[in-house]
């Protein structure tokens, strides 16, 4: 088991990914309103690996293009301004980045862990590292527009600006909507306050004079509101700098240059650096002992990367779709007569019926029809209503699949060879589906149109065939046998199940090769997946964790796992063991 200690990540929990992106993820470092932020390893080192909510990606457009943006911003930024970018996909729903992981605190836990403000030598080394780090952001024209005690990172090495989420070109700025307001109130510069478009710079310093006097003093020098108030305060009234002063008069000029109302009368950042490194530590330790130790045990941490492992995929040979293995000589006793009953269509103005019984014989090698096929068909009428029928010809709307089979006489139509029972697969009417997990022979019934038309005869066109025939593509909904809702995604969030006349419900059938197909949302840029991290939507590709096929009882099975569709209690879904139960069978609409 991973050893999280000195990391600052929990364990993840119940209802956390396994791995993103391929990323294998070992504990969770945080979590807010808009994603969370997990540990991971990527390629021999660990990473910070950050994932917005499914929710915030379905129904906040403008966070996911500030998110697009801050991949955007750090793929130009160097590896002195920032954690750098690892990895990323921002058509991934949600999206997701991976970055360098930082072993340190952020200033807000720093404070929290000395149990009050710094002292002034190491405000003014904060002064120094912060500034730093944003002078080539400057260089290249960018603003990072939420320079926050949170977005401060200290480190046994110093310290460094991270979150570029809403940073933004300087030519860019324009593009802000009117009437946005896009940072932290009680950290923003009095031209973000009101709405000013063209910012430069002189924003993050605006930002770091008021993050210095927090270090120094424990809160920000206009207050800790996060509405109107604390933004009139800082574009109208003086900052509080009393404590500043008190703790080192020269600090406290430098915070007063920073803070000036005037964009030009503020320092540079490459000023700002001039100064405090005549000011503060230079050797190590940097940080005072209350914060050093903590940065001590994480930088350790971070220097033996542990490996991650993950449960193999299982294959469909281990798993053996839930049938049971039954010797030879047995199962080539067992020879079964079918009849596929095909629902009947009452014509408007009559009773015209349209039964098909069609006779065949399975045995365990080979699964053909082995019969003629008698078939009838009423013409297509608007309004028609199917139902089951009985040799006799009444008809019996309604009936569930158990009874159909009583009235069709003779045996259970879709009873196996071994005597199991077996529903009929996703997509499919009731037929003989067979043992290895293909959609069974052509007796299976045909397919019926939109029109209310009955055809007979010829392969089945689910699209679960595993058979390697062409799937027939097109929307589908796929309703659980255990809790009766359909496999719903809502806003491209976390795959579960949901009301099946929910848009959320409606997914498109993409045939893929070998007779397998892709299930996608409505999107149309992400396909259900399973893996070790779990059911999720990821970027489609040919893959074979993307791809389905249809196994026998209606269950949905994962071509590179070999695992069925299955949901919990709760609804939502999981990859598991074949097995057979009713949360893994599926019935397409």
């Amino acid at each position: 088991m991973l050893d999280l200690t000195g990391s600052g990540a929990k364990p993840l929990g119940a209802d956390d990914p396994r791995q993103i992106g391929g990323i294998p993820l070992a504990g969770r470092l945080g979590s807010g309103g808009m994603g969370r932020v997990y540990l991971g390893v990527h390629e021999g080192r660990y990473v910070a690996v950050k994932q917005v909510l499914p929710s915030i990606a379905g129904e906040d457009q403008d966070f996911v293009r500030r998110f697009g943006h801050e991949l955007d911003n750090l793929a130009k930024l160097p590896a002195e301004a920032t954690a750098p970018l690892i990895a990323s996909d921002r058509d991934a729903r949600p999206p997701w980045l991976a970055t360098a992981y930082v072993p340190g605190l952020t200033l807000s836990e720093a404070l929290a862990l000395h149990k009050g403000p710094l002292p002034a030598e190491t405000v003014w080394l904060l002064l120094r590292e912060a500034a730093q780090g944003l002078v080539p952001v400057h260089d290249l024209g960018m603003v990072h527009r939420d320079l926050k005690p949170s977005n401060v990172m200290l480190t046994v090495e110093g310290a460094t600006v991270i979150d570029f989420g809403v940073a933004r070109a300087t030519e860019q700025s324009r593009l802000t909507r009117s009437g946005m307001v896009v940072g932290t109130p009680a950290y923003m510069a009095p031209e973000q306050a009101t709405t000013q478009r063209d910012l430069t710079g002189a924003a993050d310093v605006f930002a770091l004079g008021s993050v210095i006097a927090y270090a120094a003093c424990g809160s920000p020098p206009f207050g800790e509101e996060s509405g109107p108030a604390v933004l009139y305060r800082i574009v109208h009234e003086k900052p509080g700098l009393e404590a500043v002063r008190s703790l080192d008069p020269a600090l406290a000029e430098v915070v007063v240059a920073c803070l000036d109302k005037d964009t030009g009368a503020r320092p540079t950042a490459s000023e700002l650096v001039r100064i405090a490194t005549e000011h503060g530590p230079s050797a190590a330790p940097l940080w005072p002992e209350s914060i050093s130790g903590n940065l001590a045990e994480k930088a350790a941490f971070a220097a033996h990367v542990q490996e991650i492992e993950l449960p193999p995929p299982v294959s469909v040979e281990t798993l053996g779709l839930g049938q049971k293995a039954r010797p030879e000589r047995e199962r080539r006793r067992r020879t079964r007569v079918f009849f596929a009953v095909v629902p009947v269509v009452v014509a408007a103005g009559g009773a015209t019926l349209a039964v098909q019984l069609l006779p065949f014989v399975s045995a365990p090698d080979d699964r053909k029809a082995a019969g003629p096929s008698v078939s009838a068909t009423a013409p297509a009428v608007p309004g028609a209503s199917s139902a089951s029928a009985s040799p006799s010809g009444s008809a019996s709307p309604g009936k569930p699949p158990k009874d159909k089979e009583k009235d069709g006489g003779g045996e259970k139509g879709d009873e196996t060879v071994d005597g199991s029972s077996a529903p009929a697969p996703a997509g499919g009417d009731a037929g003989g589906g067979a043992q290895d997990g293909s959609g069974g022979s052509g007796a299976s019934g045909g397919s019926s149109t939109s029109g209310g038309s009955s055809t007979s005869g010829g392969s089945s066109a689910s699209e679960g065939s595993s058979s390697g025939e062409p799937v027939s593509s097109g929307n589908r909904r796929y309703r659980n046998a255990e809790n009766g809702k359909c496999l719903y995604v809502a806003f491209n969030g976390y795959p579960g199940t949901g009301e099946c006349g929910g848009s959320g419900a409606v997914w498109g059938v993409r045939a893929a090769s070998g007779g397998s197909f892709q299930l996608v949302p409505e999107s149309g840029r992400t396909c259900l997946t399973a893996g070790p991290g779990g059911i999720l939507l990821l970027s489609c590709n040919e893959d074979a964790s993307r791809r389905w096929r249809a196994g026998a009882g209606g269950a949905l099975v994962n071509v590179g796992t070999g695992t069925c569709l299955s949901i919990m209690g709760n609804g939502a879904l999981k990859p598991s063991s074949c097995s057979g139960a009713a949360s893994q069978r599926w019935t397409a609409l």
